[in-house]
This record gives C-alpha cells, sequence and structure tokens, in this order.
C-alpha cells in the first residue's frame, strides 16, 4: 500500500513576522513562566537563566498557537475537500508550540468533525518529523486494511518563529511562524488506476553518512527510492540552500535539476516547495541532513 495527494491539497501560510515585539512588563505571568524556563535549563544541567525578552516575545506570540494557525488552512481545506471522514490526524513541528500542554490534534479532530479519527504528534525527528511521519501514515493506514477500501490522513505541520530562550540556531534560519497541511488518501490495491496528477509517496529513508557527504552520489544508488521504471522518469532534488551547494560541487549532478526551499518556513519548507514544483511525469527526492544523517522522502507524480 502506498499513499497519494493532490498538490492542491498542500495548503499553507506563513504568518506575519515581528522582529521587535514590546517587551511586557514584569508580572505575575513573566514570573511563572522565567521559572519554568529556568527548571527547564536546570533539568537539563546547563546554567543559563531565563532572560526576559525571549519571555516576552513568547507570551506575545499566543495569539500564533498551533492550533489557532492549522485552523486557518482547515477552514480552507474544508472549501475544497471533504474532511470529516478522517482516519488519522499527525502534527509534527520542531519548535514548541506557544501553547503548552494544548493536544492540537483532538482540537482539529473536533475542528473537521472526524470524531473517529485517531490522533499524534511527533516532535522529537527533528526538521525532518514530516518525512518519517508519512511513513507512520503510510503503516497505521494499512493496518487498518487500507489496501481494501480507501483511507485518509491529514499530516499538518506547524512551527513558531518564538521559543522560550535565546536559541542562535534557530534565529540562523531568520523563522517565520509558519503551518502546512497534505490531505492524503491510501491508494487500494484493486484500483485499476490511480487518480490522476495525484503525488504518490514512495519511500522514506534515513541513513549515516560515513565521514562526509563526498559519497552521496553513490548512496543514492544504493537506495531503493523508486521503481526500475519510474527511473526514467526526470527527477528533481529539493533541499536546504546550504546542501544544494554540496550537491552542486559533485559533477555527477549536472544532470539533475536541484532546488531549494525557503529555510524560514522551518518544518514546512519542504512541502510548500513540493507544491510550487508538482509537474506530472516527474520524481522528487527531498533531501535533508541532520547531523550525521541523511534523510530522504521520495515521490513520483505521473500523468
Amino acid at each position: 500500500m502506498s499513499l497519494e495527494f493532490s498538490a492542491s491539497n498542500i495548503l499553507w501560510h506563513e504568518f506575519e513576522k515581528n522582529n521587535n515585539p514590546a517587551v511586557a512588563a514584569e508580572n505575575a505571568q513573566l514570573d511563572k513562566v522565567k521559572s519554568f524556563v529556568n527548571a527547564f535549563f536546570q533539568s537539563h544541567s546547563r546554567t543559563n537563566k531565563a532572560r526576559l525578552q525571549p519571555v516576552s516575545r513568547w507570551i506575545n506570540a499566543q495569539n500564533l498557537t498551533f492550533t489557532t494557525m492549522l485552523k486557518k488552512l482547515v477552514t480552507q481545506l474544508e472549501e475544497q475537500a471533504l474532511v470529516n471522514d478522517l482516519d488519522l490526524v499527525v502534527l509534527t513541528h520542531w519548535t514548541p508550540d506557544a501553547e503548552i500542554g494544548a493536544s492540537v490534534t483532538n482540537a482539529i479532530i473536533y475542528e473537521t468533525g472526524s470524531h473517529n479519527a485517531f490522533g499524534i504528534a511527533i516532535s522529537d525527528h527533528g526538521l525532518s518529523s514530516g518525512f518519517v511521519a508519512l511513513q507512520i501514515i503510510e503503516d497505521y493506514l494499512e493496518d487498518l486494511g487500507g489496501d481494501q477500501h480507501p483511507r485518509k490522513a491529514l499530516l499538518m505541520m506547524a512551527d513558531q518563529a518564538t521559543i522560550l530562550y535565546d536559541s542562535p540556531y534557530l534565529a540562523s534560519f531568520n523563522p517565520s511562524s509558519s503551518c502546512c497541511l497534505l490531505l492524503l488518501q491510501s491508494i487500494v490495491t484493486t484500483e485499476t488506476c490511480k487518480a490522476r496528477g495525484n503525488i504518490t509517496f514512495k519511500n522514506y529513508q534515513k541513513t549515516s553518512l560515513q565521514g562526509s557527504v563526498a559519497g552521496i552520489y553513490s548512496l543514492l544508488s544504493r537506495l531503493d527510492m523508486f521503481s526500475a521504471a519510474e527511473k526514467s522518469l526526470p527527477l528533481i532534488i529539493l533541499t536546504t540552500k546550504a546542501f544544494s551547494q554540496t550537491l552542486r560541487e559533485e559533477a555527477r549532478f549536472s544532470n539533475v535539476r536541484i532546488e531549494t526551499w525557503n529555510d524560514a518556513l522551518l518544518s514546512s519548507a519542504p512541502w510548500v516547495l513540493l507544491k510550487k514544483l508538482a509537474q506530472e511525469n516527474t520524481r522528487f527526492l527531498l533531501m535533508m541532513p541532520e547531523g550525521k544523517n541523511m534523510v530522504f522522502a521520495s515521490f513520483v507524480m505521473e500523468n
């Protein structure tokens, strides 16, 4: 079994940046949040102390919780597709929600009326959490019997531009608060043909890099990301701006189209670019370096 989705059912939104929010006055709420941050640092054996400015920025971002952002997209999706019969709702994110303790998936299940859906969140797989989510969705729907009749899932990505402490790494992305969602359907094995123009999810892979990225071309040749027939289709690689430069230095990638996504969109970035580039008779490979690992997700769009 596999999954398919229409590019039109990839919806996303980038919220206005507020790089200089007003610093809230010291009050009881600030004191409680600063105490929480200090306890977080202490639990990780760090000597850092909560600073007023990042805590104030986080408090001022309460109108951009994951639930608030995603409800905006769900409303748009309901105008073009049926979403009250979902089997699974998955949230993936890299940065934390501005609303502590909220069950975003439950809120969206209620919003769509899919009261029999199961909801989960994935938050420990970095910026590529949406990649592994596709494999989880495929496995779950197959266990439900997705190869007998179509099953539906909603995959959601959301990230905040604001967190509770200073992070030079996050700041390097010049991030925006943003969100994205995909409406997915399982492909029934008894169907004579798939829906015309849909994008099909093929594979998810995470593998270690042996010392450097110099051998990435040979690594790709060993990965089973596409069928033999699909390998005849043109390939577009989607990746980060920094890693695209490495790929372009490899001569064997000279005949491959390489596109870069907007890092500011964080977890949503790959899917926004995939929607933009979607075209028939093309295969797509999303690539993201994460520490000593490389993460891949492959797709095919046929006519």
